[in-house]
């Protein structure tokens, strides 16, 4: 159950997090979708949430000597190929995305606001998995140049100035945790570790090394900042045990239990070897809903630089999703839902195996720890797609999975991933939100006619 004596007073209520990332920083001119950030706020709590988990701004607010960067430079992540949700800030298309911003600005705002209106904040790092797809290429070449044992703990020294700057206008009180980085555990993969081991001994040897970095770091941050609580972070519950910090306050592990449906329905074949991206339309499965004429692969590899450090996944899912036909998006659609309904016990079993797998790793480890789900259920790509709103088996997956957490005594969860002002979900279904976070909260109470209405929209 929850370990209440290990949360500040303050802390105590259950979080509802809805998903904000950088895009408090990113999506702020006129005509994106967090020009207003006030506005963002009021409708965050008329949608039932307490707590918004953002990028910390960690290498984007201060230089290596600790001096203020002051404005940098941020650009669309893949020019000309951004239309996809969490990376199209656009409410106006004729927009351009990109911006000229002082991080450290934009983070103390933040943060006053959450204070005007209640709200705690969760703090990460994505700069290695993909907020570096934003930044100017001095960033991105000034942090990848960093040998990777140095990593964390330059992440930690950044953080810990932001959060020296919070506490000396004393906003410390809206922080909910801090994580160094998001998903850490992908990094052994992503920053090349994992090549390197070449036998058993080796790879646990590494392993623990990469343990030990992470662990350092969050030593320093505790010695320094003893009244506010830190985190680990992972992409899911079955980490391997053995890349586990010991010294959190608090594990935030991710629940995507349902993102399979797309990898079954149609994205599977993209990620194959050898598919063929120029004849893709000749595809069995896949090419009926593709558009003609197809972007070609190489136009989305090549419309931005340091490639290499993105994952390779990301362009192909980006051609993907530029390549699907609108006007076919309605069988697909309809694809996905008889997919998710059909197979919903499924997906009910994910989400268990999910909570056991963090509940038994808790106990062999950390007994103590505060357990968090900070993304889940599916990451939706398409703008225009619309089936996950409307279905109702997708919507009993979300209700049984926050229904579980709360009943397993987690400290806080997302409804789901797609669930911050940018996404279609938050002005066309808030009810479906509102009615999400309140399950968790345990004031959920009936729908009114009007609400149900707007939930079969």
């Amino acid at each position: 159950m929850l370990v209440q004596n290990t949360i500040p007073e303050q802390l105590s209520e259950k979080m509802t997090i809805s998903f904000w990332l950088w895009n408090y920083f990113y999506g702020i001119k006129k005509g994106e979708y967090f020009h207003d950030l006030e506005q963002c706020f009021v409708e965050l709590k008329e949608r039932g949430f307490n707590t918004i988990r953002v990028d910390s701004g960690a290498g984007l607010c201060h230089t290596t000597k600790g001096e203020p960067r002051g404005q940098i430079s941020l650009h669309e992540p893949f020019p000309g190929y951004s239309t996809l949700r969490q990376l199209d800030m656009r409410t106006d298309l004729a927009t351009k995305g990109g911006c000229q911003c002082n991080v450290l600005d934009k983070v103390v705002e933040l943060f006053e606001l959450a204070r005007k209106y209640d709200v705690r904040v969760i703090l990460s790092s994505w700069f290695y998995l993909h907020t570096f797809w934003f930044v100017e290429d001095g960033l991105v070449e000034e942090f990848f140049a960093l040998p990777p044992e140095k990593r964390f703990m330059r992440f930690a020294v950044d953080t810990d100035r932001i959060l020296s700057v919070l506490k000396a206008r004393g906003l410390q009180g809206q922080i909910a945790f801090v994580e160094i980085f998001n998903e850490f555990d992908s990094l052994t993969s992503y920053w090349g570790l994992e090549k390197l081991w070449k036998t058993d001994s080796e790879k646990l040897q590494g392993m623990h090394d990469f343990r030990r970095w992470h662990e350092e770091a969050l030593d320093m941050l505790k010695a320094r900042h003893p009244d506010l609580l830190f985190a680990i972070d992972t992409c899911h519950s079955g980490v391997n045990r053995e890349i586990l910090p010991r010294n959190a306050h608090v594990w935030n592990h991710h629940m995507y239990y349902s993102w399979g449906a797309y990898w079954k329905v149609f994205e599977a074949p993209v990620y194959e070897g050898g598919f063929d991206f120029a004849n893709a339309g000749k595809h069995p499965a896949l090419g009926r809903f593709l558009r003609y004429p197809l972007i070609p692969i190489e136009a989305v590899r090549s419309c931005r630089k340091h490639l290499q450090y993105v994952e390779h996944s990301w362009p192909i899912r980006v051609w993907l999703y530029n390549n699907l036909d609108e006007r076919k998006l309605p069988a697909l659609e309809l694809l996905l839902d008889e997919h998710l309904t059909n197979q919903i016990a499924e997906y009910k079993k994910a989400i268990d195996d999910s909570i056991r797998m963090a509940l038994e790793t808790r106990q062999a480890l950390f007994p103590d720890i505060l357990l968090v789900v900070g993304e889940g259920a599916t990451w939706c790509g398409h703008l225009q797609m619309r089936w996950e709103e409307k279905s109702d088996a997708y919507w009993e997956l979300v209700d049984y999975a926050t229904r579980r957490l709360k009943g397993e005594g987690y400290w806080g969860c997302v409804a789901r991933t797609n669930s911050g002002p940018e996404d279609p979900s938050w002005i066309e279904f808030p009810a479906r939100l509102r009615h999400a976070t309140a399950a968790f909260l345990e004031n959920q109470g009936p729908l009114s006619s009007t609400e149900t209405e707007n939930m079969e929209m």
